[in-house]
C-alpha cells in the first residue's frame, strides 16, 4: 500500500466494518508503517476513553423501582397491563378461534358463490329468452399451464353483460357443470333472478 490509509478508514478496521480484503491490506500497511500504527493505537485509546466515560455518566435504573414508581405515577393503570401466562394463553386462544372462525367464513362465503353461480346458470337455461348464456372453455387464464380455464357471461337484452363467471373445468367436460371449481363470480346486479335452491 503505498497511500497512508485515512482516519475514517483507520476506524472503519477498528470497527470491523472493512471488507476482508481491505482489512487484509490495511494491516499489512499498519506492519511496516510505525506512523499509521500510532495512529490506529491513539485512535483504538481514544474510542476506549470515550466508552468508558460513557458508562460512567450513563446511571443505572433498577427496573423494578422505577417500574412501581409508573405504577404510581400512572394511578394503577400501567399494573394492568402487565400480563401473566394465563392472559397470554386466552389471548393466543382467541386470536386461533378468530382465525379459525374466519377461514370458515372464507369457505362458506366461496361455496356460497358457488351454489349462486349454478342457480344463475339454471335460471338462464331454464328463460333463454330473458338471458343469453355463453360458455367460453377452455384456455388457461391462471397461468397454470393447463387450458382447464372456462369463462361463462350471462347477459340481459341488448347485449349488456350482467354476470362473468370464471371457473375451472375440473371434470374436462368443455363446458360449466357441478364438478367444476367456480374461481370467481361478479356482483350479482339487483334484478338478477338468482335462485337459492341446495345444489
Amino acid at each position: 500500500m503505498r497511500e497512508h490509509p485515512a482516519e475514517g478508514e483507520l476506524q472503519a478496521l477498528l470497527d470491523g466494518e472493512l471488507t476482508s480484503a481491505r482489512a487484509l491490506v490495511v494491516r499489512a500497511h499498519l506492519v511496516r508503517c510505525a506512523s499509521c500504527r500510532a495512529r490506529t493505537n491513539a485512535t483504538r485509546d481514544t474510542a476506549a476513553m470515550v466508552n468508558a466515560l460513557l458508562r460512567r455518566s450513563t446511571p443505572k435504573v433498577d427496573s423494578a423501582s422505577a417500574w412501581a414508581r409508573l405504577v404510581v405515577r400512572s394511578g394503577g393503570r400501567a399494573a394492568k397491563v402487565r400480563r401473566g401466562p394465563a392472559q397470554w394463553l386466552s389471548a393466543v386462544g382467541l386470536a386461533l378461534a378468530t382465525a379459525a372462525l374466519i377461514v370458515m367464513m372464507v369457505r362458506v362465503s366461496r361455496s356460497i358463490t358457488g351454489t349462486d353461480a349454478f342457480a344463475l346458470v339454471r335460471e338462464a337455461q331454464a328463460h333463454p329468452a330473458q338471458a343469453l348464456l355463453r360458455d367460453a372453455c377452455c384456455s388457461d387464464h391462471d397461468g397454470g399451464d393447463r387450458p382447464d380455464d372456462g369463462l361463462l357471461t350471462l347477459s340481459s337484452v341488448g347485449e349488456k353483460v350482467t354476470v362473468v363467471i370464471v371457473y375451472e373445468d375440473v371434470d374436462r367436460s368443455g363446458t360449466f357443470t357441478h364438478g367444476d371449481i367456480v374461481r370467481y363470480v361478479s356482483t350479482i346486479p339487483n334484478g338478477t333472478p338468482v335462485a337459492h335452491s341446495a345444489r
